[in-house]
């Protein structure tokens, strides 16, 4: 635990690497006490390509912290994304034990230990060489011929079934990260899927339990979740983010990536419709070639042409997952790329759904910072982080990511 039970989340993103911090106030509720930024060159498509840059935006990034909070950052909790990720669906089946044996009153009770039997028989699945779970979270349970419950304990029956959501990512990406945590001076408390931290910030109580779909789009990768009444049902990270849409607009354009990145934020549009054709602005020739100049609506042709694609990928595995029956009070939209303007018009265009952005919800903060789509995944990690403020929890300093099942159980359980 960093001192004064201070938890740190910390979003290592392709772009850029975001730091907040907070504490609980008296209330209870997540007092914001810092945010910081520092810009990231160490990643592509939400995988470490370089240590030594990585680590030098996480340091900037927890100076920053250290100095606005006068705290020293000891542990962090970490967002996980990129193509390294890969998700499914598992099912366990165990029967139940005369627990009169165990000394129990009741015959074939089932007990928390049963659960964690079933739950442990759905971990076991066959895994490529090189990969390891870091989520194990429970949807729903069948005891005999009853299915669609949430808690078994205590119900009577010979065979208990589980449905579980297992996410698992490669082994050298997790330990990349965790060596590059270190080699910044701090440590892995724990990893988090990160559209799993986005949702715990910003989705509402009665989207979780309608059912609804979460889109955060990265610069490097757009991530994804889809809740029911049952929790997390699928999770999907595709490597394409806003950087398509920057290096889009210099090729075209034939401008440099820095020029396309500051024209995109200052009159881009992901929606057409929504641009203005009288408002012109001039681009910049490179190496003395002449400027030019251009108006919104043609240069908002360029991004809404990659964005409905990407989002176009998502409905497709939204689709051929299954996913889209569960999406009845539509899409949130989260991450630095849903900043553009337009995007929810063309987001309610591609999916045909009511669409609305996500804003982090349900903190005090102080610093009046966070209240935008981007900050969703850090925001969310803290969010996770205060759920485990025990000092037994393990700390991922060997690279291990065994032996929190129980508790990472009880928070889905309680949280989606």
């Amino acid at each position: 635990m960093n001192s004064r039970g201070i938890h740190i989340g910390l979003d290592i993103g392709t772009s850029k690497v975001c730091a907040i911090a907070a504490e609980p106030d008296q209330e209870g509720t997540l007092k914001v006490v810092g945010v910081s930024t520092s810009p990231s060159t160490g990643l592509r498509r939400g995988t470490i390509v370089d240590i030594e840059a990585t680590a030098r935006a996480i340091r900037q990034a927890l100076d920053e912290i250290e100095a606005s909070v006068g705290i020293k950052a000891e542990q962090v909790t970490v967002g996980i994304a990129g193509e390294h990720i890969y998700s499914l669906n598992a099912t366990g089946v165990i029967g139940i034990a005369d627990l009169s044996k165990r000394g129990h009153a009741k015959e074939l009770e089932i007990t928390e230990e049963d659960v964690e039997r079933v739950i442990e028989s759905a971990k076991a699945v066959g895994l490529p060489n090189g990969r390891q779970i870091i989520h194990v979270i429970p949807q729903q349970f069948a005891v005999d011929d009853e299915s669609g419950l949430r808690n078994p304990v205590g119900m009577n029956g010979r065979r208990l079934e589980a449905q579980v959501h297992l996410v698992t990512s490669a082994t050298s990406s997790t330990k990349n990260i965790i060596s590059t945590v270190r080699h910044a001076g701090c440590n892995v408390k724990d990893f988090v899927l990160e559209p799993i931290a986005s949702a715990q910030s910003v989705l509402t109580e009665e989207e979780k339990q309608i059912g609804v779909g979460l889109i955060d789009i990265g610069a490097g990768t757009t991530d994804a979740i889809v809740l029911s009444k049952f929790g997390v049902e699928h999770t999907v990270s595709l490597p394409y983010g806003g950087n398509q849409v920057t290096t889009d607009i210099a090729g075209i354009l034939r401008i440099t990536e820095e020029q396309a990145d500051e024209l995109k934020l200052k009159y881009g549009h992901s929606f057409t419709d929504e641009a203005a054709a009288d408002k012109v602005f001039d681009v910049k020739g490179v190496g003395g070639r002449e400027d030019r100049n251009m108006n919104e609506v043609e240069f908002s042709m360029y991004i809404e042409a990659r964005m409905d694609e990407i989002l176009k990928m998502v409905q497709s595995n939204f689709r051929e997952s299954g996913m889209l029956k569960h999406l009845n009070s539509g899409i949130v939209l989260t991450g630095g790329g849903s900043n553009i303007p337009g995007i929810v018009s063309l987001t309610k265009r591609v999916f045909e759904m009511p669409v609305r952005l996500g804003n982090p919800i349900g903190f005090n903060d102080t610093t009046e910072l966070i209240q935008s789509p981007e900050y969703a995944t850090a925001t969310g990690l803290i969010a996770y982080a205060a759920k485990f403020q025990s000092e037994h929890m393990p700390r991922f300093e060997s690279g291990s990511l065994s032996g929190v099942l129980g508790k990472i159980k009880d928070f889905f359980k309680n949280n989606f």
